[in-house]
């Protein structure tokens, strides 16, 4: 019983309630419950829509079909299309009841058989399956002598009489009689058309719940709709009268669909947006003339089969920027377009294996790519390093011998974790000034990180090689020592990237994963970049009790007591654990919340959040968003998306509204060491971090937190912000 109670509230009702607000391509309570609400309007239609969306979750649960497609309403929002349309159609009895649990059956049969044909290429069924399903009942109808066609629509006011009585009717009536523009009152009663009504009052609701859920779709409905009508006026179609529905089954819909959910919201988006509603009104008409043949209706089959053409259209194209078809989906055109231009800059991590400076120390950047000397064609994408004094000399005293350089015998370090493929350790230095070019490299050792990722370093000293073919380095391992062999009339340090296992091997542009640059006295973090011509650089030293605090890894579970908002005390426990793609996550059972992370040998971040952010995990992940784990106080600089934090609403939904062109708000973190006496004690730590908004060129701080690390253990958190304070202890 238990079991089923916490099924009931963490996966079948949520799926009731998206199966209605996914109509609209949205998992959002307000307008799963506003569509809900205003489907019984005409009181059988949404009994009957009702009635086959718990048959086809219950049918859907039984059969362990995927619980996320489940609780997004992916299996069952066509057998509620289905449900409200035969309730629209037909009057009630025991063969339509029938004949509805065999529908809502037949509508969930076809859209999981479609969604796997259509979903091994990245396609969506849409709302195919009750088109199908529809026709099959519609079309033999007259030949069922016990299901009639209902006369309910046609006298509506004794419909509504019957569900509200006189109130209902005078509500009705009032709202009826307002002289709305013409535009106005055909685009709410186009809105109500998609649960097959053509009601004011019903398209108010779906408006005011449409523009409180999503500011970008409320936008995309309109540019949809007056696409739609504009170019029914130019052709002369009737598909402008408030009579014809589908203007907003599908018009409005593929403006939704290509505008903001199955490609991230942009310029390019809205444009092609009302592009494709003259081409889908042109499929729709033809349609229309096939189908009368059958005396079938279209319904929103032309929408469906325009965007599903013109998204396999987008798969065919090389990577483009300007229509960009959503990676991962958050059933929320905001959330997407937010989380996408976030990802954009600070994941882009994940294209790339984290490579460090092959060295220990500060040394100059002496030649960049395409630098001024050797740096050239398929070899440009390298970099020289030497070690420089205060006065920007690389030697001591006269320079002219190889001893006198600083970087002369320095030890030389793998750039990452990998095996030796390829060395040569037995030519002699150049003295100053001579080169041999005969053996170009020099002393050079090539190791092989990734499939196609390789890292040369040349020019080293004779025998100083600690390793051997075949050998296994770890990240940061001493593996040579710096000379000045080979094509090198003075000591230096030459490093490159390659896709081949040979010395020599043409080059490829490639970023350093994090290093410090030297720059008026200041260290200042670089990630995932190239460093410029004459930089001192060093790389960043692991701090073990940061690291092995935050090195979280799976199957592990952290638990922390705090005191709630109401001053009751509570605990919150959170299981470490792995996904199908092998990404880590903090998950909170108690209140349904996920945290994905990743941690490398220097920076760990958490990437997304999902779920309830009255959670504890939900102030965890804004206070350690991103964390040095490195001994260097230093600040450290991220992004998150506005969609993530609870701001001013009125802000909130005007930036909404421009986002896809022009973005006025943006949010800043910061995180640094600010605590760390190693006089006192060295296991002692304290991160602090500041979340701040700015909005209109200000900046305004929103919240503080620090985290106390003891030793290798998260041991505490604090977070400050003008909503809560929250004092966590960690009491695993």
């Amino acid at each position: 019983m238990k079991a089923f109670i916490l099924n009931l509230k963490t996966t079948l009702l949520p799926a009731v309630l998206n199966s209605y607000s996914i109509v609209f391509f949205m998992n959002n309570r307000v307008l799963g419950i506003a569509l809900l609400l205003v489907s019984f309007i005409n009181f059988y239609a949404g009994l009957s829509g009702l009635l086959a969306v718990l048959l086809a979750v219950l049918i859907a649960h039984w059969l362990n079909f995927d619980k996320a497609s489940l609780k997004s309403g992916l299996y069952s929002f066509n057998a509620l299309i289905t449900g409200i349309g035969l309730g629209t159609f037909f009057d009630p009895g025991m063969v339509f009841f029938v004949l509805l649990a065999l529908s809502s059956l037949l509508t969930l049969l076809i859209s999981i058989a479609m969604g796997g044909w259509l979903g091994k290429n990245g396609l969506p069924y849409l709302s195919i399956p009750f088109v199908l399903s529809f026709w099959m009942i519609l079309l033999p109808s007259s030949l069922y002598e016990n299901l009639g066609l209902t006369q309910r629509n046609i006298f509506w006011i004794n419909e509504a009489y019957a569900l509200g009585g006189n109130p209902l009717v005078q509500i009705f009536e009032q709202i009826e009689s307002w002289e709305l523009q013409h535009l106005l009152d055909i685009y709410l009663r186009s809105l109500s058309s998609v649960i097959f009504q053509n009601n004011l009052l019903v398209g108010i609701v779906i408006a005011v719940a449409l523009l409180i859920s999503s500011r970008i779709f409320f936008s995309l409905s309109l540019l949809g709709f007056l696409s739609a009508y504009i170019f029914a006026q130019f052709v002369g179609t009737e598909a402008a009268s408030i009579t014809y529905y589908n203007i907003g089954a599908n018009f409005m819909m593929i403006a939704i669909a290509i505008g903001g959910f199955f490609v991230i919201p942009s310029k390019s988006s809205y444009l092609w947006s009302i592009l494709l509603v003259p081409l889908s009104s042109i499929v729709l008409v033809f349609f229309v003339k096939l189908f009368a043949y059958f005396q079938l209706p279209v319904f929103s089959l032309p929408y469906a089969i325009v965007t599903i053409i013109f998204i396999q259209f987008l798969q065919q194209r090389n990577l483009n920027s300007r229509m960009v078809l959503t990676p991962i989906q958050h059933y929320s055109p905001e959330i997407n377009l937010y989380a996408y231009l976030n990802n954009k800059e600070r994941l882009e991590r994940f294209l790339y294996l984290p490579l460090q400076l092959p060295f220990w120390g500060e040394w100059t950047l002496t030649q960049g790519h395409n630098g001024a000397f050797t740096h050239k064609n398929e070899w440009q994408h390298a970099f020289d390093f030497m070690i420089l004094d205060q006065e920007g000399k690389s030697y001591r005293s006269g320079g002219l011998t190889c001893s006198d350089y600083y970087c002369y015998g320095k030890p030389v370090v793998a750039a990452a974790d990998g095996v030796v493929v390829d060395l040569q350790d037995n030519i002699e230095d150049n003295e100053i000034d001579q080169v041999n070019t005969a053996q170009n490299w020099g002393n050079s050792l090539v190791i092989r990180h990734a499939n196609g990722i390789y890292t040369q370093v040349s020019h080293l000293k004779k025998q100083s090689l600690k390793v051997n073919k075949g050998d296994f380095v770890k990240a940061g391992e001493v593996v040579g020592h710096c000379g000045n062999s080979g094509r090198s009339p003075y000591p230096h340090l030459h490093f490159q990237v390659q896709a081949s296992p040979y010395i020599g091997s043409p080059t490829l542009d490639y970023p350093l994963a994090y290093f410090l640059e030297q720059s008026q006295g200041q260290s200042l973090l670089r990630q995932f970049s190239k460093p410029a011509e004459k930089q001192v650089l060093s790389n960043l030293i692991q701090q073990p009790y940061l690291y092995h605090a935050f090195n979280i890894q799976p199957d592990r579970s952290l638990s922390f007591s705090y005191t709630n908002k109401d001053g009751i005390e509570q605990t919150e426990s959170w299981q470490v654990m792995t996904d199908a793609y092998n990404f880590s996550y903090l998950y909170s059972s108690e209140k349904e919340a996920y945290a994905y992370f990743t941690c490398d040998n220097t920076m760990f971040y958490f990437t997304t959040f999902y779920g309830n952010k009255d959670s504890l995990l939900y102030y965890f992940f804004l206070s350690a968003y991103k964390i040095l784990l490195s001994d260097f106080s230093i600040d450290v600089q991220d992004k998150l998306p506005i969609s993530l934090l609870k701001t001013n609403i009125i802000l909130r939904s005007l930036n909404d509204f421009f986002a896809p062109f022009v973005r006025f708000m943006e949010v800043k973190y910061r995180s640094r060491i600010q605590q760390m006496d190693h006089s006192l004690n060295t296991s002692v730590l304290e991160l602090e971090s500041e979340i701040s908004i700015r909005a209109f060129g200000k900046t305004k701080p929103g919240i503080k937190s620090s985290i106390q690390i003891n030793h290798n253990r998260i041991e505490s958190f604090k977070f400050i912000s003008d909503q809560s304070y929250i004092y966590a202890k960690n009491i695993t």
